[in-house]
C-alpha cells in the first residue's frame, strides 16, 4: 500500500512538473515575441534569458550568451560599471527614465540604444533581476546627426527640431513653435500662433484634468516639470506625448514664459504596454501554479482516494454503477447521504475518471467557514476590497477553472451567496469582491450535503432554482446499515491500517466482534466505524482484536424480532420466575408478581414447558 501511495505521489509531481513546463513555454513565448532586444538578468548581473532579438541586435546566439556576465555587451569597462550604479537605482525606486547608451555587439562594432529598464520583485518585495529593453537607435543617430548639420547650416533660415519645441508667454500665447509640430499633431505653427487654445483641445478628454493641473503647477512652482499624456491628432490618431516644461526666468527674476519640448512616445509605450501586459499575465499563471499547487499538495496527503473505497455490497455496487454513467460528462452531481458516509470519497470517484482527472479537485466546505468569508474564498477578492485584504486573492472556482469543484455541505451555503453559485452553473461567469470585472469560467460543480434541501427549499433557507440545478442527477450515498457485507472488509481495512500506524500486530479478529459491529446500526456511519475500531486497536495488547466500546443493538432493531404470544409469555415468567429464584407462591413470589393463582400460573408454566432447572 505504501509503494502504491508513493507511486501515485511521483506521478502528480510529475503532472504538476509538466504543467509547470507548459506555463514556462507560455511565458517563452510572451518573452521572445518582445521586437526589442530583452535581457533577463540575476542580482549579479548574469544573464538568465534573452529573446530572439538579441541574436539579431547583438549577434549573440542563446547559449552564447545565457550565463554571461552583461560585461560582454558593454563598450569599455567604465561604461559596464556606470551602468552597475544604474542598477542600484532601479533597486532603490523600481524603475527607471528610458536612457540611451552604447552597446558592443558581438562583432566588436558598437551601436547606440535607448534602454528600457526595471527592476523585478518578487511578492515580498526583494529584487530577484533586472529586465532591460535595448533598441537599436543608431540609424536615428545618424539622422538626428545629419539635422543638427543642416540645422547648423541653415540656422538663419529656419529652426528645426525633431520634437515638438515651443516657447509660450505667460498669457498663454506663443512667441515661438517649432516646424515639428505638424508631425506630431497634424496642425501647422501658425495655427497655434492664431489659435493658443488649441494647444488644451489637442489634449484628449481623459488627460484634461492632469493636463490643467500641470499647468497649474508649473505657474506656482517655477521649476522643470514633466508629464506623459496624450493627444488626438489632427487626423484623429491618438499619439503619447513626453512633455517637459521648463521656465523661463529673465535677469530680473520675473517669469517670460514657459520653454517646453513634446517628444511622441507611442511606439515606446507600446513596448511598455505590451511588457506589463505580459509580466501581468505572468503574475497570474503564477498565481494559478501556486493555488493549483496548493491544491495538488492537498490531493497528494489526502488519506482516502478512489481505490480506498472498500466493499462490494448490491447498495456501493449501485453508486459505482451510477458514478461510471455521469463521470464523463460536465454534468453537475449532488451527492445525498448521512453524515460520515463517504460523500467526498464518492465526489473523488466521479473526479478521477472524469474527463477533468489531469487538473486537482478543488474542495470547500460550505460549513467550516463564517459567513464572511467563504464568500472570497468561492470567488476571490481584490486588493483592498475589505479590511485586512491586503492583497489579491484567487477564488476557488478560478482556480478549478477547467477542473472540478467540490462543494460540500451546499445546504449551509448562506442564501446571499446562492444567486451567485446559481449564476455560475448557468452562465459561468461571476466578479471577485471589490471588481466589477466579469470572470468566466469552466468548471464542474460536485455538490454534498446531509440536509434535506427539499425541506429546506420549502422553509426557504435554498433556493428552489439553485436546488433544480444542482439535482440533475443526485447519486444517495447508502448509510453503513444499508451495507452490512460491507463491514467485515472496512473492519479489516481499519484494523490494517491503525495497527500499522500505532505499530502493533493484530493477528485476528473474532467472529463475535464482527457479529457486535454487525448488529450495531451506526448512527455515525463508516467514520464513526473507523474510530470504533481505531479505539480497538489501541486497546489491544495481545495480537487479538479487543474492542473498546460496547456497542448495543437499537431498540428500533430489538422490536423488529417478532415473536408468537406464547412464546414472549414464556419468556416473561421465565424471567420471573429467574428474579425470584423459581418461588412460585407465597410472599414476594411469582404468583404475586403476576397476579396470578399458583394453581393458574402452575397450570401455565405445564402448558408452556417451564420447569426449575
Amino acid at each position: 500500500m505504501s509503494n502504491e501511495k508513493n507511486k501515485e505521489q511521483i506521478r502528480t509531481l510529475k503532472e504538476e512538473l509538466a504543467k509547470y513546463k507548459r506555463i514556462a513555454a507560455h511565458f517563452q513565448c510572451i518573452f521572445n515575441v518582445i521586437p526589442e532586444a530583452t535581457i533577463f538578468t540575476d542580482t549579479e548581473r548574469r544573464i538568465v534569458m534573452s529573446n530572439p532579438a538579441v541574436e539579431k541586435v547583438f549577434g549573440y546566439k542563446q547559449e552564447e550568451i545565457i550565463g554571461q556576465s552583461t560585461e560582454v555587451i558593454y563598450t569599455s569597462k567604465e561604461s559596464y560599471e556606470e551602468q552597475g550604479r544604474t542598477r542600484f537605482n532601479l533597486t532603490a525606486k523600481g524603475k527607471i527614465e528610458p536612457y540611451k547608451i552604447d552597446y558592443r555587439k558581438k562583432n566588436n562594432e558598437t551601436f547606440l540604444s535607448e534602454t528600457v529598464a526595471t527592476a523585478v520583485k518578487d511578492e515580498q518585495g526583494t529584487v530577484i533581476g533586472f529586465l532591460g529593453l535595448m533598441r537599436d537607435i543608431s540609424d536615428l543617430k545618424k539622422e538626428n546627426d545629419k539635422l543638427k548639420e543642416v540645422e547648423q547650416n541653415y540656422r538663419t533660415v529656419a529652426n528645426c527640431t525633431y520634437d515638438w519645441e515651443y516657447w509660450i508667454r505667460p498669457d498663454g500665447t506663443f512667441r515661438y513653435v517649432s516646424p515639428s509640430c505638424e508631425r506630431l499633431t497634424g496642425y501647422a505653427p501658425y495655427q497655434f500662433f492664431e489659435n493658443p487654445g488649441l494647444l488644451r483641445k489637442v489634449v484628449v478628454a481623459e488627460d484634461k484634468g492632469l493636463w490643467d493641473k500641470h499647468c497649474s503647477d508649473s505657474r506656482t512652482t517655477h521649476s522643470l516639470r514633466e508629464l506623459q499624456f496624450r493627444i488626438e491628432r489632427r487626423d484623429g490618431e491618438v499619439c503619447w506625448i513626453e512633455h517637459a516644461c521648463q521656465p523661463v526666468i529673465g535677469e530680473n527674476g520675473e517669469l517670460l514664459g514657459f520653454r517646453a519640448s513634446n517628444r511622441d512616445i507611442t511606439q515606446r509605450k507600446k513596448v511598455e504596454n505590451e511588457l506589463r501586459r505580459a509580466l501581468e499575465e505572468i503574475n497570474e499563471l503564477k498565481e494559478q501554479v501556486e493555488a493549483e499547487s496548493f491544491c495538488l499538495r492537498e490531493e497528494i496527503n489526502l488519506e482516502h482516494n478512489f481505490s480506498n473505497i472498500v466493499g462490494s455490497s448490491n447498495a456501493l455496487q449501485y453508486v459505482f454503477f451510477k458514478v461510471e454513467q455521469i463521470a464523463s460528462t460536465d454534468t453537475s452531481v449532488l451527492i445525498l447521504g448521512e453524515t460520515g458516509t463517504g460523500k467526498e470519497l464518492i465526489a473523488r470517484a466521479i473526479h478521477s475518471t472524469s474527463l477533468r482527472s489531469e487538473r486537482p479537485l478543488v474542495k470547500i466546505n460550505c460549513a467550516a467557514l463564517p459567513a464572511n468569508l467563504i464568500e472570497s474564498e468561492l470567488f476571490g477578492h481584490e486588493k483592498g476590497a475589505y479590511t485586512n485584504a491586503d492583497s489579491k486573492q484567487l477564488g476557488r472556482f478560478e482556480v478549478a477553472n477547467g477542473a472540478t469543484i467540490f462543494l460540500d455541505e451546499i445546504g449551509d451555503l448562506p442564501l446571499e451567496l446562492q444567486a451567485k453559485l446559481l449564476r455560475i452553473l448557468q452562465d459561468g461567469e461571476f466578479e471577485r469582491l471589490g471588481s466589477s470585472r466579469t470572470m468566466k469560467v469552466d468548471v464542474r460543480v460536485i455538490a454534498a450535503t446531509n440536509r434535506n434541501l427539499e425541506e429546506d427549499v420549502r422553509k426557504g433557507r435554498f433556493r428552489e432554482d439553485l436546488w433544480y440545478r444542482l439535482n440533475v442527477f443526485p447519486i444517495t450515498a447508502p448509510p453503513l446499515r444499508e451495507r452490512l457485507d460491507d463491514i467485515p472488509p472496512l473492519v479489516h481495512f481499519f484494523v490494517e491500517k491503525f495497527a500499522k500506524k500505532q505499530g502493533k500486530e493484530i493477528t485476528s479478529i473474532p467472529t463475535g466482534v464482527i457479529a457486535k459491529l454487525t448488529q450495531y446500526e451506526w448512527p455515525g456511519n463508516i467514520r464513526e466505524l473507523e474510530n470504533v475500531i481505531e479505539r480497538a486497536v489501541i486497546n489491544t495488547s495481545n495480537g487479538k482484536l479487543r474492542l473498546a466500546d460496547n456497542l448495543r443493538p437499537s431498540q428500533e432493531k430489538e422490536v423488529k424480532v417478532f415473536k408468537s404470544l406464547n412464546a414472549m409469555e414464556r419468556d416473561y415468567i421465565l424471567e420471573v420466575l429467574e428474579k425470584v429464584k423459581w418461588k412460585v407462591s407465597g410472599k414476594c413470589s411469582a404468583a404475586e408478581i403476576l397476579e396470578l393463582d399458583r394453581s393458574t400460573l402452575r397450570s401455565r408454566m405445564n402448558k408452556l414447558g417451564i420447569s426449575k432447572p
